[in-house]
């Protein structure tokens, strides 16, 4: 994934002020990530429906200040690497799934410290780190959410993303 990853932050990079594709997918992302909502601790999240938890998984990138170029570049290098290994799954599914957790990595869960004195005075260091499970219907529809923005920019850049990612990266591994 890193190669073709680093091929697409390069090509889009490259390309985002100038292509009109890009700008647009640029805007629809941020406004998804914008009207996501209210961000929840993860702790709270269990009992909430797959399209709750999907929303406050996009507003959890909005805080982590993940930018739309960022979430673009993952969209089309899973896409590429899907499209380049001939051992890969073919299916929209999959590669949503692929897309969303790969940009789910990216908004960490939740931390917290605590500084808590004992009974002789010293103090001590309590640490809470939870993150949100990714089950299935989640990763669909979160993907659903950031692909749909993308759908052009993986159309008319792939190729070209390909094409960079030949001359300067790896090759996928043969199995």
């Amino acid at each position: 994934m890193k190669p073709y990853l680093s091929a697409a932050t390069s090509y889009v990079r490259l390309w985002a002020e100038t292509d009109r594709f890009i700008a647009a997918a640029r805007a629809a992302v941020q406004a998804t990530l914008d009207e996501a909502g209210p961000v929840e601790i993860a702790t709270r999240l269990k009992g909430m429906s797959a399209g709750k938890r999907a929303k406050i998984g996009l507003a959890r990138l909005r805080v982590a200040e993940v930018k739309p170029e960022r979430i673009i570049s993952i969209v089309l290098a899973v896409s590429a690497l899907t499209d380049d290994d001939p051992k890969s799954h073919r299916t929209k599914e999959f590669r949503t799934v692929q897309i969303c957790k790969a940009v789910h990595r990216l908004s960490s869960g939740t931390h917290k410290v605590w500084e808590i004195e004992d009974w002789q005075g010293r103090k001590r260091r309590t640490e809470l780190h939870a993150f949100p499970r990714s089950s299935g219907p989640v990763l669909r529809l979160m993907g659903r959410m950031l692909e749909e923005p993308c759908e052009l920019v993986v159309e008319k850049h792939l190729a070209g993303v390909l094409a960079y990612k030949q001359r300067y990266g790896r090759r996928p591994r043969s199995r």
